[in-house]
């Protein structure tokens, strides 16, 4: 009984090797792609007015002193104001 199968069975017929459908492998490979990503940044520049004190200090001079000492004898003329000095002094 030296032989293989196939050689036992001699007296058979042959026959059509039977195909299956292929067993699918799949190999997957990562390739990078580059996809652009735009954050959009807004600048808003807003202006505040911050109130600073600036000190001020008006010096006022008054002279005070005894009442004048003598009488001037001569009259001063009388000067009409100008309608634009008028109009000036009422403004204050």
């Amino acid at each position: 009984m030296k032989g293989s199968w196939f050689e036992m069975n001699h007296c058979c017929p042959e026959v059509s090797p039977i195909v299956c459908d292929p067993i699918q492998v799949v190999q997957d490979y990562y390739i990078p792609q580059i996809v652009p990503v735009i954050h959009p940044i807004e600048i808003v520049k807003q202006h505040h007015c911050v109130p600073i004190p600036h000190h001020m200090y008006p010096v006022v001079v008054k002279e005070e002193g005894p009442a004048p000492l003598y009488v001037s004898s001569h009259k001063k003329k009388s000067v009409k104001k100008s309608r634009k000095a008028r109009t000036t002094s009422r403004k204050r």
